[in-house]
């Protein structure tokens, strides 16, 4: 993760801790609307994160379909070149390492 990554991430989740603690100030005070707007907006961006993350895993279902279809599968070397190629460190750590096994 390089910096700049890392504060944009920080700060994205200051904007989210402040949107919420707005939102629960709102609810305290007994505007309701301002506080169901806030949850809903914050479950709309999670259903949009959620299709994304079904969007690929789909595509890598298919993916994986196509190869079965023709008969092969990944070959170790290529099984790790795609898994280095996983940005994503948590995600990365997820996949099993094919010489682990």
């Amino acid at each position: 993760m390089t910096t700049s990554t890392g504060a944009a991430e920080l700060r994205a989740e200051l904007v989210e801790l402040a949107a919420e603690r707005d939102a629960l100030r709102a609810q305290l005070d007994g505007d309701l609307p301002a506080a169901t707007r806030w949850l809903q907006r914050k479950v709309w961006r999670q259903a949009a994160a959620l299709d994304a993350l079904n969007r690929r895993v789909v595509t890598q279902w298919f993916v994986l379909r196509t190869l079965d279809g023709l008969g092969r599968s990944l070959t170790a070397a290529e099984y790790r070149a795609a898994r280095a190629r996983v940005t994503n460190a948590q995600l990365r750590d997820r996949i099993d390492d094919p010489d682990a096994a």
